[in-house]
């Protein structure tokens, strides 16, 4: 009997076969895991099939005789269990999925776990492109991530415009585990631990630190024989062929004409002697040479020893494993390991069966009546169920719909998206592309609009992919928004005010402000795309005005707010121009000045009022001949310095002595 408080760690596990039962009652011992009891019992007939169950009720019967015989004697009340799905029902799909990404941004976690969803979601497509039926995703591991197609082993933190990823996903459908759970519950047995039977035999047959090699593991059962490929330090892959020890009894059975249960006699009799007794179907007891059986069976050893080396072959490239290593009670049958080597061309050392005596870290004091192959995978059962957290349903919502799921019991919201096929493309938002162009002959950039993250939420408080998910909980993942992308019109780069009030000459003027898209002029209206060139004229050159006035200054001074200046110096708002002795030309019909007649000779005043004391600044006068008394005519007569004058006047300017003629005062200037 056991101490129930020396034995908090006890795990109880099933490893439910075609043809057995095996359950072990074990705990961890420092290091070591040690089988405190076990029990072994057959299947009275034929409920099971290719590792299915078919008949609940026998099924259940078997569990409960173990259950009850593990009881009696570890002295425990036995009401939780590890059990394992039959690789019978496996799906595996290895995939790759690639996204793009912001290249000017570190690959932060987020990133990676939408890529992996990704290349789930696409795992997903694959089986039901293969299969209708209802597939639940039980695990995935990543084989390689890729940055810019070059493989890495994490790409967190690295830059890069597309990132990859290729995994291998497994899946079990749903009803190979309700007809486990129904077996367990008629035993009163609640399941804390779900695997998958070629993974926890992997797990205990071929440790991590062989993984490095590229190795088979064959797990041969009634059945079904289950294969594990690794590889490069990790599982790379998963198959099934539906072909094991069976497919040598029944030979056996329409040879001799026996029943399942005798000729599963003659088989296992192989080992033990030269002559084998038997009873056929007719009450006759017969008996029969081991070579004679052996010849029996070596037409479907072979087929069977083919079809597992093409599956090998079919999961690992096409070329054979370094070694294999053959688990489960069909292994033992006369013959196969050689026939596999020489299927698989290989060395027949390098095909081996694998029993409890090569475990690491596994001690059992007592009879070890499963010290050969057939106990190895429940050993498995149990030290995953020890070692990592289990598989198990549950059920949660999300965005309203509710889901069955089969996971794990610290499964997070990012694995729960990925069992139900959630689009990872909703959970990363892209901001707007920018617009980029030339303004003003330099480069110039306008940003597209930030996009906007999703937001979790689990059981209405804010979450992220790395929240914990418990049965029932209400998820809410409101999708992620992509940011718009740039856009500009001419008129959002025009200022605000669109004119320039300018004087010349005395004449108010309004200069529109101008837009020149690649090189034509465009409305405010007009779009910018991207590469396009805008330059807005809002200092325009003396030169590009006066040309616009219809003003000639070829032979004239310019001034700016009095200062002199050129054709190429540029004017703001409020400026006033003056252009000195300028030639008009005409403009729309309309004199850029007043135009008066001094001394006989054409002048223009560049304003449109003026006085009689104006002409002096637009004439030179004539001081050698004074010597007399400046005499100011206007149309003929006498004028004052502040009588107006108006476009088309006559003015004379003269000098008047007593002693001599008059003489003109001045001219033009």
């Amino acid at each position: 009997m056991i101490d129930p408080q020396s034995t908090s760690d006890t795990i109880f596990a099933l490893d439910i076969g075609t043809r057995t039962v095996i359950g072990i009652v074990g705990c961890m011992e420092g290091k070591n895991f040690k089988i405190l009891a076990q029990e072994l019992a057959e299947h009275e007939g034929r409920s099971m099939f290719d590792g299915q169950i078919h008949d609940i009720p026998r099924v259940a019967e078997v569990v409960a005789q173990i259950k009850a015989g593990l009881e009696k004697k570890t002295g425990l009340a036995l009401d939780k269990v590890a059990v394992a799905a039959a690789g019978r029902s496996l799906k595996t799909i290895r995939c790759h999925a690639e996204m793009e990404h912001d290249e000017n941004r570190e690959i932060d976690q987020m990133d990676i776990r939408s890529l992996e969803l990704s290349a789930l979601r696409q795992a997903h497509r694959e089986l039901e492109g293969e299969n209708a039926a209802d597939y639940y995703c039980v695990g995935y591991c990543v084989i390689t991530y890729t940055l810019d197609d070059m493989p890495v082993t994490n790409l967190l933190g690295h830059r890069a415009g597309k990132i990859g990823a290729e995994i291998v996903a497994t899946f079990l459908p749903v009803s190979v585990v309700n007809s486990l759970y129904s077996v367990l519950h008629r035993v009163n047995l609640e399941p804390v631990h779900l695997t998958l039977e070629p993974i926890a035999a992997i797990d205990v047959a071929i440790p991590p630190s062989f993984r490095m090699l590229n190795l088979a593991l064959v797990d041969i059962g009634a059945g079904t024989s289950d294969i594990a490929i690794t590889r490069d330090g990790s599982i790379v892959a998963y198959g099934m062929v539906p072909m094991a020890g069976d497919e040598i009894t029944e030979p056996i059975m329409e040879q001799l004409l026996v029943e399942f249960n005798e000729a599963e006699k003659i088989k296992k009799a192989l080992g033990t002697g030269e002559q084998i007794s038997y009873t056929d179907i007719l009450g006759i007891t017969n008996c029969i040479t081991r070579e004679q059986a052996l010849e029996i069976i070596n037409p479907p050893v072979d087929k069977l020893a083919g079809a597992i080396s093409a599956s090998i072959l079919d999961l690992n490239g096409g070329i054979p494993p370094k070694s294999v290593f053959c688990i489960g009670g069909g292994a033992q049958t006369p013959g196969l390991t050689k026939k596999l080597a020489e299927h698989l061309q290989l060395d027949q050392q390098r095909v081996v069966i694998r029993d409890r005596s090569f475990l690491r870290n596994f001690v059992f004091e007592g009879d070890d009546f499963l010290s050969g192959p057939e106990g190895v995978t429940a050993v498995g059962i149990a030290t995953v169920a020890l070692t990592r957290l289990g598989y198990e349903f549950m059920t949660v919502r999300v965005n309203g719909s509710e889901y069955k799921i089969f996971n794990t019991r610290n499964i997070n919201v990012s694995q729960v998206l990925g069992l139900v096929k959630f689009d990872p493309r909703h959970l990363i938002c892209k901001n707007g592309r920018d617009l980029r162009f030339t303004l003003n002959k330099k480069e110039h950039t306008v940003f597209g609009e930030l996009g906007r993250p999703a937001r979790i939420y689990v059981g209405n408080r804010e979450a992220n992919l790395q929240t914990p998910v418990r049965d029932g909980d209400d998820i809410l993942v409101i999708k992620a928004v992509d940011g718009a992308d740039a856009t500009a019109r001419v008129e959002d780069f025009l200022p605000e005010k669109r004119t320039l009030d300018l004087l010349i000459n005395g004449i108010e003027i309004t200069w529109p402000v101008r837009a020149l898209l690649n090189g034509t002029e465009a409305g405010p209206a007009a779009p910018v795309k991207p590469g396009d060139s805008l330059e807005i004229v809002n200092q325009p050159t003396i030169g590009e005005i006066l040309k616009w006035r219809g003003i000639n200054t070829t032979r004239g001074e310019i001034y700016i707010n009095g200062q002199k200046a050129t054709t190429r110096d540029t004017v703001a708002d409020g400026d006033v121009i003056e252009v000195h002795a300028a030639e008009k030309i005409m403009n729309n019909g309309q004199p850029p000045g007043i135009k008066v007649t001094v001394n006989g000779e054409e002048i223009i005043i560049p304003q449109r009022e003026a006085i009689f004391v104006d002409i002096f600044n637009h004439v030179k006068i004539n001081t050698s001949d004074s010597g007399g008394t400046m005499v100011m005519r206007l149309n003929g007569a006498r004028a004052r310095y502040t009588d107006p004058v108006h476009n088309g006047d006559r003015i004379d300017l003269y000098w008047e002595s007593s002693a001599s003629d008059p003489k003109p005062a001045g001219g033009s200037g």
